[in-house]
């Protein structure tokens, strides 16, 4: 199943070329989705659960943080009251970084590593020109 899922990671990662800035090149919102599952199965979430959803925050145009595609993690368990949010998710569209935007924490596992610099190849991005848009977010490196 693991090997199914990075086939379907990097098939994205080749085939889907979104667009957040027309003038730049920059990966799909599915891509930045499947990044952001990357970190959540290091953090345990229960991505296969029904009751538990990676939600792309930007809508109609307007998004939640300038210049990055953002995802909401949360889990609606039946027998609970409210429900249980795992997080808010930034996703660079031009590297591949990711960060948990509650806690300004930027994630550097290796398998993300791997996946990142490969979009940075396609992008043509270095961490040096990406540096201006996460001092933006407040959380920079």
């Amino acid at each position: 199943m693991r090997a199914v899922r990075q086939l379907i990671v990097f098939a994205l990662a080749f085939l889907a070329v979104g667009s957040i800035d027309s003038q730049e090149p920059s990966i799909s919102v599915a891509e930045a989705k499947s990044l952001v599952a990357i970190v959540l199965r290091h953090q345990q979430f229960p991505l296969s659960s029904p009751y538990c959803e990676i939600e792309h925050l930007d809508k109609e145009g307007k998004p939640f943080a300038p210049d990055y595609y953002s995802f909401g993690a949360h889990c609606d368990f039946p027998n609970t009251a409210a429900r249980s949010p795992w997080g808010t998710y930034l996703v660079s569209p031009r590297t591949g970084d990711v960060l948990e935007f509650n806690l300004c924490k930027w994630f550097r596992y290796a398998d993300l590593r791997r996946m990142q610099k490969q979009i940075m190849l396609r992008t043509h991005t270095t961490e040096v020109t990406e540096a201006q848009y996460r001092e933006k977010t407040g959380c920079g490196k």
